[in-house]
């Protein structure tokens, strides 16, 4: 094999001949030895110049090669000739076209010739920024250097100083002109990664070096060499090729000069230009960031950037890292939520006309509130940014970009929209002073508003790639510490709580939230949070409050902590609003037990405990109201919570310890060291413990706290003993505003305590609730406490009594004779009471009657021996007609496996006393199986009272038809704003009609076979082959019948239900003063057809319904039977011939 075909196998087989054209054309002159020798080395040199970018073609110039142009009077020595490049220069340069590439000829030459004067004109026009010597390779053999010309449009580089000074006017000439034996003249195969292309002969700018607006980024190469560098990559958008040149100097000044002018001068450029992105990979860099949801036009950046390759040489010494310099140059684009990092696109030549948008992939992104820091240098174009998610290892992308101060600045902008007036970022922000400046001359691009809590929200889900769509929350407006945050249980299949991930973006969102008094987590498990760490970075540990004081607790130990406990100090700390924390049943774990060798497991705590007790110990939190509620407390929680209350500057508000597994010992423990707490603890919950309270210790412990307004003391046992659990000067200490003891036996002298207590007006005016239900009341005790709280007869006091599963039959004339009299407060319950007499109900219901005080009323769940008389019906209707007080009411029954209480079917005449009431706004009648009859009764009452305004009617078995009648009735209603949908009947409806049809079925299938039961009628079906007719009768009506059936029954309460929501919405728009139209519907009345027999619904069915295989059967039914009939009848001849004839055979053989 020869000397040139060595090396045209080895260089992938480009021609030799093809490149002729770069050497000067005097070369034809040589003998054909050196023209080999120069045609080599020129070869060896311009491996790095197939590969550079083409120019835009808005520059001028005629096609050339990458050198400066040779002057026509230069001759090339032999000496210069005799050392031919490197062939151990870097090869990083060399272009991969995905196209074929059309080789150069000698034309290329005599064209760049003849348009040298043009090219000359725009050189010598061009103004010079910097100019020199630097030193472009670098190897144990050689060094190479050239000469680099800066102007304000592009960078060039020459061979020597002569060839720039030649160029350019501004340049001066050489004193003496150095040695060209000992540096070639050609450009050396490893000067340069990339130079400028040789894709288009027509390019003007591949004359004039490569464009300012076309470079990427500049920055230094930290490759552990003797000398100083950096790199220059550039991207030629006509063909998204990228490219880069490296530069090394010996002098680091010199170094860091060069960079600056470079970076200033490109800067300008990509700033001037209008159009820093093709339109081209603009189109498909959207489509690409569409693609991923995160694309909103105002909202949407994207900037050229470069991959840096951390830990290689700059100067590449193999073809396998070429990949790695084309793959280098990427778009970073920045969406709503997201950071996008996309490869380069192939050029449009190389794509089809309509491209899938499968092929525009993106090769990552990244969620902006993942960021755990971003440093831009103040040197260069690099900077870092890394990314981390939860319980993850960080991502750290090294990258490079002109414009990485603006992409700082952006990422800031829209970090702080997504996160609005957090104080302290979860991230390193290391920067320049100068976009530190510039940040602060930016206002808040969101203040804190009622949207920032879903557009924060939304930020971490996408981050943390879970939907947001299964995050569920309510908004609520509570008497205190309002507005609440409340979290909602997820719904779904088998889905009972919520992932890691999905919690942390909850509370990560509602940081720094001044929007909310109060959060509450009731019935969410936190458990998956508890004893989890994040070993992977603690960017998210908060020192430091919401007004910047740091957090007096030790950062190690901060960061040591769960992440539960981490969160939960968080939302303590970062909002200065937030009062109240609702915990009740998040937590399910239990403490551990006292193992069989005597230890004890170690208890971790439930971790709110810890979280939160130190913060109101430092007084580093304005949470002073907290909810433990059924969470099993251990020993780890009862020492931060009792070296917390111990401190009077903990200024505890309120502690809710309901269901905790309190003790004896531990609830004495708790009491006694919240005594410090006495100035400021204002409500205490220690109900459904398993503690057994002695009156006396119990009520010294109970009287420190003199400004307690809510106390909550249910389902707890007590001692024996004739004392009262809390005394009459306890009480007297105190203004309560909730006194709960429901399930708590009280005793005669607890009694008259509280009687005591509710006589003395002034001290007892606050209060609003006194629950004493199941404590074993009798009629007279319920008594006494009415008069005890009137204080004038007949005039209401403004509280809410329950009295309910109490034993009130017992003196229940006191009780009645009390209500009558006016004594009742303005709300009274009384559920769950069981009459063994009806007249005791009947005499309560006309004693409620005669009332002037109750407004708020709730006898439901009242059970009677039988359903309710006459009189007592007539009771009722006389006090839904009389009583001239209630507001809202309640005589809802009951229906459940355990129990089922109504009033009987005589409650529907009692219903038309609602005609004549003029009170009554709220009414609660459900469980009472009403049927169709209640429910015409409730549309005649619903045309002529004017004061209903809601009717709570469902799961009374109210047909289509009753529902039909309640709709109608709102034609001529304009105050009800709420009646249910009955979606409880509907349902109930459609299974009715599925078991109807089903049974008309069988019915009609049976009658058939009745009929075809004939012993002819098998036989003519096992000649014919056919199947029996029976079963064919059994399929007359089909499965798509029953289907059908549903549809119509179901479509009938869908036209109902659209028509009920059009009448509230017109009288909800009447009682708020919005004008609206009060004709909604033409049709006064429009009760279903289908709803009136269920023989219609069938029938409508069969003149319908679709043809199925069975009814094809069924229509040929007539003709088989046709032919069975005369097959019979030939069957029948047959046989009886065959019969006579051995008849006759028979008596012959006999004579």
């Amino acid at each position: 094999m020869s000397k040139d075909s060595r090396r045209r196998s080895l260089f992938a087989g480009r021609s030799l001949g093809a490149l002729t054209g770069l050497q000067n054309t005097r070369e034809d002159d040589e003998p054909s030895k050196l023209l080999r020798k120069r045609r080599t080395a020129s070869f060896r040199t311009t491996l790095s110049t197939a590969s550079t970018q083409p120019g835009d073609d808005e520059s001028v110039g005629g096609s050339a090669s990458a050198d400066a142009p040779f002057s026509p009077n230069t001759a090339l020595s032999r000496g210069s000739q005799s050392r031919p490049s490197s062939v151990f220069g870097s090869l990083r340069g060399l272009r991969r076209d995905d196209g074929p590439d059309e080789p150069l000829s000698a034309a290329s030459t005599r064209t760049f010739s003849g348009n040298r004067s043009v090219m000359d004109d725009n050189l010598h026009n061009n103004h010079v920024l910097r100019h020199g010597e630097v030193q472009t390779s670098s190897s144990m053999f050689r060094k190479k250097k050239e000469y680099l010309v800066l102007t304000e449009s592009h960078l060039m580089r020459f061979k020597n100083h002569q060839k720039a000074a030649d160029a350019f006017s501004a340049i001066p000439s050489p004193y003496s002109r150095s040695s060209t034996y000992r540096h070639s003249q050609n450009p050396s195969g490893g000067s340069a990664h990339d130079m400028q292309s040789i894709a288009s002969e027509t390019s003007g700018d591949r004359a004039l070096g490569t464009p300012l607006r076309q470079i990427v980024a500049v920055y230094q190469l930290d490759d552990g060499r003797p000398h100083f560098a950096f790199e220059v990559s550039y991207l030629d958008e006509d063909v998204n090729h990228a490219s880069s040149m490296t530069l090394q100097f010996g002098d680091p000044n010199e170094m860091l000069l060069w960079l600056a002018s470079i970076r200033e001068a490109a800067n300008r450029a990509r700033l001037a230009d209008p159009d820093p992105l093709s339109a081209y990979n603009s189109h498909l860099a959207a489509r690409v960031v569409e693609a991923e949801r995160d694309y909103v036009p105002p909202h949407y950046a994207i900037y050229k950037v470069v991959q840096r390759v951390v830990g290689k040489s700059g100067s590449r010494a193999s073809s396998d890292d070429l990949s790695k310099v084309m793959a280098s140059v990427s778009f970073l684009a920045i969406g709503v939520h997201k950071v996008h990092l996309i490869s380069l696109f192939k050029p449009q030549s190389q794509r089809t006309s309509s491209p899938a948008l499968g092929s525009y992939h993106t090769q990552a992104s990244y969620g902006i509130l993942t960021i755990t820091e971003l440093h831009v240098s103040e040197v260069d174009d690099t900077f870092e940014l890394t990314f981390r998610l939860p319980l993850q290892k960080p991502k750290v992308l090294h990258l490079a970009s002109l414009a990485s101060r603006d992409i700082a600045i952006r990422l800031r902008y829209v970090e702080s929209g997504l996160r609005p007036e957090w104080e302290s970022r979860p991230y390193h922000f290391i920067v320049p002073d100068d976009v530190k400046h510039e940040i602060l001359r930016q206002s808040s691009p969101h203040p804190i508003d009622q949207n920032s809590l879903d557009r924060t929200l939304i930020g971490y889900c996408v981050a943390y790639d879970v939907k947001p769509e299964s995050i569920r929350y309510q908004i609520t407006y509570p008497p205190e510490d309002y507005p609440r945050f409340e979290l909602l249980r997820p719904i779904g299949l088998r889905r009972n709580h919520y992932t890691v991930l999905e919690l942390l973006a909850v509370m990560r969102s509602l940081r720094y939230n001044e929007m909310f008094g109060g959060i509450s987590f009731k019935d969410v498990q936190l458990d998956v949070l508890n004893g989890l760490h994040d070993e992977y970075g603690a960017e998210h540990v908060c020192t430091k409050t919401k007004r910047g004081t740091p957090v007096r607790m030790d950062v190690e130990e901060l960061s040591r902590s769960c992440l539960l406990v981490q969160e939960i100090r968080a939302l303590a700390v970062t909002s200065r609003k937030v009062r109240r924390l609702d915990f009740t049943s998040c937590i399910t774990r239990k403490p551990p037990y006292i193992l069989e060798s005597g230890h004890r497991e170690h208890d971790v705590g439930c971790g709110i405990v810890e979280a939160l007790f130190p913060l109101c110990k430092y007084q580093t939190t304005n949470v002073d109201w907290i909810a433990l509620n059924n969470i099993q407390l251990g020993e780890t929680d009862l020492d931060y919570l009792v070296a917390a209350a111990v401190e009077r500057s903990c200024h505890l508000r309120a502690l809710e310890l309901r269901g905790c597994g309190l003790t004896d010992r531990t609830l004495s423990l708790i009491l006694d060291s919240l005594r410090p707490q006495e100035a400021t603890l204002e409500a205490l919950d220690i109900s459904s413990n398993p503690v057994r309270l002695s009156p006396t210790t119990f009520d010294s412990q109970i009287g420190v706290f003199g400004y307690l307004t809510k106390l909550h003391l249910c389902n707890l046992s007590r001692t024996s003993g004739p004392e009262p659990l809390i005394s009459l000067e306890t009480f007297q200490a105190w203004k309560l505003q909730e006194l709960v003891l429901s399930g708590t036996s009280l005793n005669p002298a607890m009694v008259d305590a509280i009687a005591s207590y509710l006589v003395n007006y002034k001290q007892s005016k606050g209060l609003r609730e006194l629950r004493l239900d199941h404590c074993y009341l009798t009629g007279r005790d319920v008594a006494y406490l009415l008069h005890s709280m009137t204080e004038t007869p007949g005039v209401a006091r403004e509280l809410h009594l329950d009295v309910s599963e109490n034993d009130i039959e017992t003196d229940l004339d006191s009780l009645i004779d009390a209500i009558a009299s006016g004594l009742a407060p303005s709300s009274l319950t009384i559920r769950l009471i069981e009459f063994q007499e009806e007249a005791d109900f009947r005499k309560m219901i006309l004693a409620l009657t005669r009332n002037t005080t109750i407004r708020h009323l709730d006898i439901s769940r009242a059970s009677l021996p039988c359903d309710a008389s006459e009189a007592t019906c007539q009771a009722l209707e006389k006090m839904f007609a009389d009583n001239s007080t209630l507001e809202w009411l309640d005589i809802s029954g009951e229906d459940s496996r355990l129990e089922t209480t109504k009033l009987g079917v005589g409650v529907n005449r009692a219903l038309r006393g609602l005609q004549r009431n003029r009170t009554l706004r709220v009414l609660y009648i459900r469980y009472q199986k009403l049927g169709l009859a209640g429910a015409s009764t409730l549309a005649d009452v619903l045309k002529v009272n004017d004061t209903l305004e809601e009717l709570h009617c469902e799961n009374n078995g109210i047909t289509l038809g009753g529902f039909t009648d309640l709709v109608n009735a709102l034609h001529r209603n304009f105050t009800l704003l709420y009646l249910p949908t009955m979606e409880e009947s509907r349902q109930m409806a459609l299974k009715q009609t599925e078991d109807q049809v089903k049974q008309m079925r069988d019915e009609q299938a049976a009658h058939s076979r009745a009929r075809s039961n004939s012993m002819r009628s098998k036989l003519a079906s096992k000649v014919v082959g056919k199947a029996p007719k029976e079963k064919l009768q059994s399929s007359f009506l089909s499965d798509q019948d029953i289907k059908a059936a549903l549809g119509l029954v179901d479509e009938s309460w869908e036209r109902q239900e659209y028509r009920l929501q059009q009448y509230l919405q017109r009288n909800y728009n009447i009682a708020n003063g919005i004008p609206t139209a009060l004709d909604v519907d033409d049709e006064e009345f429009e009760r279903p057809d289908t709803a009136t027999s269920l023989a219609k619904i069938v029938e409508k069915v069969k003149l319908e319904s679709t043809p199925t295989v069975e009814k094809n059967l069924q229509l040929g039914g007539v003709a088989e039977s046709l032919a069975a009939k005369q097959l019979e009848k030939e069957i029948e001849m047959s046989f009886s011939e065959n019969r006579d004839a051995w008849r006759l055979s028979r008596l012959s053989h006999n004579g």
